[in-house]
C-alpha cells in the first residue's frame, strides 16, 4: 500500500484497483496500446472503458491489491503522464517518471 500512495488518482478496495483517466480519443488509443503491453508483460488482466472524455481503468484480484497490481498501475501512470501532458500536469499528479522505479528499487 505504501507503493499505492506514490501514485496520483488511483483508488483500491476489495481487491479492486481503479483509476479515471481524462483522455481525448487519440491519447486514449495510444494508452491502450501500452496497457496491453504492460498486461501481457505482468500477467494482469485489466478492464479498459472509455466514456466521454475519460478512459477507466480497472484491475480486480481475488485477495486484495498485490504488488504485481501496483507495478501495472505505475507503468500506466507512467505512460499516461507522458501521453497526456499538460493535461496530466493540470490534473495535479504528482508522480514524477522516475519516482515509482525508485520505490520499487529500494523495496525489493
Amino acid at each position: 500500500m505504501d507503493a499505492l500512495r506514490e501514485l496520483n488518482g488511483w483508488e483500491a478496495d476489495d481487491g479492486r484497483l481503479a483509476r479515471t483517466l481524462p483522455l481525448d480519443e487519440s491519447q486514449h488509443a495510444a494508452l491502450a496500446e501500452q496497457i496491453k503491453i504492460f498486461a501481457d508483460t505482468l500477467n494482469v488482466r485489466p478492464d479498459v472503458t472509455r466514456s466521454d472524455h475519460a478512459t477507466l481503468i480497472v484491475l480486480m484480484r481475488d485477495g486484495g491489491v498485490s504488488l504485481t497490481d501496483v507495478t501495472f498501475a505505475g507503468r500506466v501512470e507512467s505512460a499516461y503522464i507522458t501521453i497526456a501532458g499538460e493535461l496530466a500536469a493540470e490534473e495535479g499528479s504528482h508522480l514524477s517518471k522516475g519516482r515509482f522505479a525508485r520505490w520499487r528499487r529500494r523495496n525489493q
